[in-house]
């Protein structure tokens, strides 16, 4: 299996079409169309569902496109950085993150970078800290932003200042839209949509409330990933959210409020990467002034 024919399956996958691939790549249909088959007999199975229009994925197609994305990725980022080393400071830093502000800071810390290196790209994924960090295992990032619970004894790291505050989301003219703060009895009484994250839950309602609310007898409307379509469900009125502040930018938002808790909770952020690995001169760069700009406190 060929480093170029994953990239042809890639672009095949992409089109959905064998000629519309063949012109993106540069090549004839006649050779595209015998690469892709050779690799099916290389492998056993059939990738696409072909019409005379269009290439389907099958689900074997649909499971080698995600590990051809993974191989080819990290190929890039290995030229990339070897070539870093002939041509000064340069190549692609890959950053995901969960919804944070602490975002904002390291955005600016990249922005700064790249003014003064303009070879210096970024690619940014976001998404829940469990899918940040399964991609950071998986070689696909070098970086994650990700905010508390997270087992900090896995990787290199740093705190990230101002910490998040926690709240909930609540629609303006619904039943708590006159709530100046949230106490644990208010929270137990609404109708929640709560953090889908698996290792623990980002708010740990029973340690906040001092034992007072039951997990097991909260009023749950759903679990969300990343808190902006969420956010469409509380304007209706049908569920308030548990997040943090600043998220879904309602500060002058007519029908939407953010009510912090109370007592107020607190929940920290940190720049994760992987322990033992390599690094490109752009990453140790970014690393170096992203140190240079954290407050002395953290």
């Amino acid at each position: 299996m060929e480093l170029r024919t994953l990239r042809y399956f890639l672009a095949v996958a992409r089109e959905q079409n064998m000629t519309e691939a063949a012109n993106v790549l540069h090549v004839t249909q006649p050779t595209l169309s015998r690469q892709i088959a050779e690799l099916e007999r290389e492998l056993g199975v059939e990738l696409f569902e072909r019409t005379n229009r269009s290439c389907v994925l099958t689900g074997d197609g649909m499971r080698l496109r995600q590990r051809a994305e993974e191989i080819v990725s990290l190929v890039e980022q290995t030229e990339g950085e070897l070539a870093d080393r002939e041509f000064g400071i340069s190549g692609n830093i890959r950053i995901g993150a969960g919804e944070t502000q602490a975002m904002r800071f390291v955005l600016d810390v990249f922005a700064a970078l790249r003014r003064d290196h303009p070879g210096v790209t970024c690619e940014l994924y976001t998404g829940n800290a469990d899918a940040v960090e399964e991609r950071l295992e998986r070689g696909l990032l070098d970086f994650a932003l990700v905010i508390e619970p997270v087992n900090l004894e896995k990787h290199e790291w740093i705190r990230m200042p101002n910490p998040d505050r926690v709240g909930v989301a609540v629609a303006a003219d619904g039943p708590w839209g006159a709530l100046r703060s949230a106490t644990p009895d208010d929270v137990a009484k609404m109708p929640l949509l709560l953090s889908s994250r698996t290792s623990n839950r980002a708010v740990d309602l029973a340690a906040w409330s001092g034992g007072a609310i039951d997990p097991e007898v909260l009023d749950v409307v759903g679990r969300f990933d990343l808190i902006g379509n969420a956010s469409h469900l509380v304007r209706s009125g049908a569920a308030c959210a548990m997040g943090i502040d600043h998220l879904l930018q309602i500060d002058g938002s007519r029908d939407l409020r953010f009510v912090p808790l109370d007592p107020p909770l607190e929940i920290a952020s940190f720049l994760i990467w992987k322990k033992y690995r390599l690094r490109s001169r752009a990453c140790e760069e970014f690393l170096k002034r992203l140190r240079s700009a954290l407050p002395e406190r953290c």
